[in-house]
């Protein structure tokens, strides 16, 4: 098994947008001095089909998948100067990226995603409200068809949740890890003016505590109008130039699940730059899961300067 403490996860079909998502791992991945474990699922099928398909057929498909898995495992390493090793499961999506992820105590699940009936399309539905939702590690999405290798700007929404504070450490983190600027930006649910509002005093305290850790920070604050929040920090994302929009599901207190809300799943499904998805901490899971979302590099534990 590999002593590289850093894992990431990139579940693969072959089909291009889950090779874009592999290409985009390499800044999270060189950053982190990270392992790239690449990971082809074969569906599980129904009892039916499974008695008419022969054995020696799909041990031929499984052998061409190894073969493919293992040329692409060996031109990625190279390419990136990075371990990279596969792993072929059986069962459902989700259920086996969870599983694996979790089995490897993965920092990261990266994962692309198209806008056609194709390949990766199918986490769409059920499969990436599983994976996201009850993933232990932050989940990044990419989707369209030209990314950036570097994390230079990041877009944080921000509203009145408890949750900022872990918003905020996870921008940190990214922050001082890949030298990057954090972009906070927030839209009025009211007519109330721009600096009387309770989430600009938000964002001013918020960025004064990302400022000093040592990492730029900017404030964006729209009026209130009848575009969609999510259309509106969507556009706003574009039109800085972001590499990244970090959000965060929604959790019941009532009920251990958690569910992806309106705004964090049109902006999934709508961006074209990569979305980091994060679940809020649960207090009564303990410490150690809290850790993998408030400092998914890592950087806390470690000693810092004065």
């Amino acid at each position: 098994m590999s002593q590289i403490k850093n894992k990431i996860v990139v579940p693969l079909d072959f089909h291009a947008q889950s090779m874009i998502a592999l290409e985009q791992t390499r800044g999270i991945a060189r950053f982190m001095k990270a392992e790239i474990i690449i990971l082809y699922i074969i569906e599980a099928t129904d009892i039916f089909s499974s008695l008419f398909r022969r054995r020696e057929q799909e041990k031929k498909i499984e052998e061409e998948v190894k073969k493919k898995l293992e040329e692409l495992a060996a031109t990625t390493s190279e390419k990136f100067r990075l371990p990279v090793s596969t792993r072929i499961e059986r069962g459902k999506v989700y259920e086996q990226i969870l599983h694996v992820s979790e089995e490897v105590n993965a920092r990261f699940i990266i994962m692309g995603k198209n806008d056609v009936d194709e390949g990766f399309s199918r986490f769409l539905g059920s499969n990436a409200s599983h994976v996201i939702a009850n993933s232990k590690c932050p989940v990044i999405t990419v989707k369209g068809k030209e990314h950036k290798l570097g994390l230079k700007n990041i877009v944080l929404p921000l509203d009145l949740t408890k949750k900022t504070r872990e918003k905020v450490f996870n921008a940190v983190s990214f922050g001082l890890n890949c030298n990057s600027a954090i972009w906070m930006v927030s839209v009025l649910t009211g007519g109330i003016s721009l600096t009387s509002s309770r989430i600009y005093a938000k964002m001013k305290l918020a960025k004064s505590m990302i400022e000093e850790n040592g990492v730029p920070c900017n404030i964006k604050l729209f009026k209130k109008s009848d575009t969609p929040n999510y259309e509106v920090i969507i556009k706003y994302a574009r039109d800085i130039n972001a590499d990244l929009i970090m959000i965060m599901t929604h959790q019941e207190s009532d009920f251990r699940d958690h569910y992806i809300g309106k705004f964090a799943h049109e902006v999934i499904n709508r961006s074209d730059i990569p979305v980091m998805t994060m679940i809020p901490s649960d207090p009564k899971k303990g410490r150690k899961f809290v850790k993998t979302f408030v400092d998914p590099f890592g950087i806390y534990g470690r000693k810092t300067k004065s």
